[in-house]
């Protein structure tokens, strides 16, 4: 992984952002046979339903078996998010738009060398398969794998604030160097240095554990990340124990058994699958008795056990 040289502008202008697009890539990535912390259930869970779509379309057959050895994945389809808010229907409306001749650029120069595969001889196709494994096999749990990367940005933002760059960098696995009045982000494995040039960088949580630069330049740069707590995404939620549900009903139970890292009342909507109203009323109530407290993070408001709610959990 080569490094971003960045400038104090660069590191001022550095945010998170989530990407939809990336967590389908992350997701053919891992079914090519990369093993990251905590998603052995998941590919383990989809794979049958993946090898048939894989058998049905020689495009994803192609990506997966790109995607299994390159150390450049092509820019049109990874393009750094602009914010926390994209939508998997506009990046894919944007990699539609990518004129063919850039996108053929692209996967030659992902393969190295190698023979290229007929299979991305056709405009369009390489699209048609990205929103097939978003379709099948991410869309429908979306909300829930939203949530948790919401969740692993707030956290990290609380990094940022108590810590700084350089420890919140540290956590995601990347160098920070300097060099002069020169930041260096990354990896450096001889590979080219990219300038940013003011920019900053977009960090994009990655639930796959798929970890590379976006490059998209001059607009944007990009570097994915390893999601925290991916492998609870893919567990079904342990029922709270039945000590807890009788003294407590089983909603609040719920929610505050849920509360083991803080969260939002989106997020745990998401999570638990109870509505909007349900979840706020049951924090209410927790709240009031002592059991959870809330602090604002930016535009999040978390709510989190407090440690007489952490004792109830650790006695029943």
């Amino acid at each position: 992984m080569a490094y971003l040289e960045c400038t104090p502008e660069d590191l001022a202008r550095t945010r998170f952002g989530l990407s939809p697009m990336s967590q389908v890539v992350g997701a053919i990535w891992a079914l090519s046979g990369h093993v990251a912390p905590g998603i052995a259930p998941w590919t383990a869970r989809v794979r049958d339903r993946y090898l048939a779509l894989r058998a049905a379309d020689p495009v994803l057959h192609a990506l997966e078996r790109l995607l299994g050895y390159t150390d450049y994945v092509p820019d049109f389809f990874c393009v750094p998010p602009s914010s926390m808010a994209t939508t998997f229907e506009e990046e894919l409306r944007a990699v539609r738009l990518t004129p063919f001749s850039r996108e053929r650029a692209d996967l030659v120069l992902a393969h190295g060398g190698r023979p290229f595969d007929t299979a991305f001889d056709e405009p369009g196709r390489v699209a048609d398969a990205l929103e097939t494994v978003w379709r099948e096999l991410l869309a429908p749990g979306w909300p829930r794998l939203r949530a948790l990367l919401e969740r692993d940005v707030v956290q990290r933002a609380g990094r940022l604030s108590v810590y700084g760059w350089e420890r919140v960098f540290w956590s995601l696995d990347i160098d920070m160097v300097t060099e002069g009045d020169k930041i260096l982000l990354g990896k450096d494995h001889g590979q080219p240095r990219h300038v940013l040039g003011g920019v900053g960088v977009v960090l994009i949580p990655n639930v796959f554990g798929m970890r590379c630069h976006y490059l998209d330049p001059p607009r944007a740069y990009g570097h994915t990340y390893h999601a925290l707590g991916a492998a609870a995404l893919w567990e079904d939620d342990a029922p709270a124990p039945g000590s807890l549900v009788a003294l407590l009903g089983r909603g609040r139970a719920t929610v505050l058994q849920a509360l083991d890292a803080p969260a939002s009342t989106s997020q745990l909507v998401a999570r638990l699958g109870m509505t909007l109203g349900g979840v706020g009323d049951h924090l209410a109530v927790l709240r009031r008795a002592g059991l959870v407290t809330r602090s604002r993070s930016g535009r999040n408001v978390l709510y989190a056990r407090t440690p007489m709610g952490d004792a109830l959990i650790d006695h029943t």
